[in-house]
């Protein structure tokens, strides 16, 4: 488990172990290129605990800041990253509860041994990136043309200015 220590998950549930830290980017193979961190990286706050009927949990909590590149303006961007995730955890496969009776608020986890919290975590920051990143409307930069004031404020007239054509 990169960076993370080996731990048996269920008992660290059934203890209602808590651990925290900081995650660096590089630690996150997946994620590698895709984003700038801004420092310190992620915050990872992990408790285990039991719910009311006395079945195993974990609670995943993961702060941050990425950079990303706006899909339309092709400008940096920043995106808060906050994820809080529950899960409740299964020893065997058979004792997973089928998808229509789990909670909409609490996943249902497979506590294989070892179980990669790494990876966990950054399932949880892919989750949070949306698939084409875009400032919020009207914030993006406006686009420089080069011929500032050619065309007549049209995107086809700025391209028919900078191509030495007309309208």
């Amino acid at each position: 488990m990169r960076g993370w220590p080996v731990i048996d998950i269920l008992q660290f549930a059934r203890k209602q172990a808590q651990e925290r830290r900081s995650v660096a980017v590089s630690e996150l193979e997946r994620l590698g290129g895709a984003v700038a961190v801004e420092e310190p990286g992620f915050q990872v706050q992990l408790d285990g605990f039991e719910d009311a009927s006395g079945k195993p949990g974990l609670r995943l909590r993961v702060t941050g800041k990425v950079e990303l590149t706006c899909q339309r303006c092709l400008e940096p961007m920043h995106l808060d990253i906050s994820s809080d995730r529950s899960f409740l955890l299964a020893a065997r496969e058979e004792d997973l509860p089928e998808l229509s009776e789990e909670d909409d608020d609490i996943e249902s986890l497979l506590a294989s041994s070892p179980l990669d919290l790494m990876a966990l975590v950054e399932d949880e920051i892919l989750l949070q990136i949306p698939m084409a990143p875009k400032h919020r409307d009207g914030r993006c930069a406006r686009p420089q043309w080069g011929g500032e004031g050619l065309g007549a404020g049209s995107a086809f007239g700025a391209l028919g200015a900078l191509m030495n054509t007309e309208d």
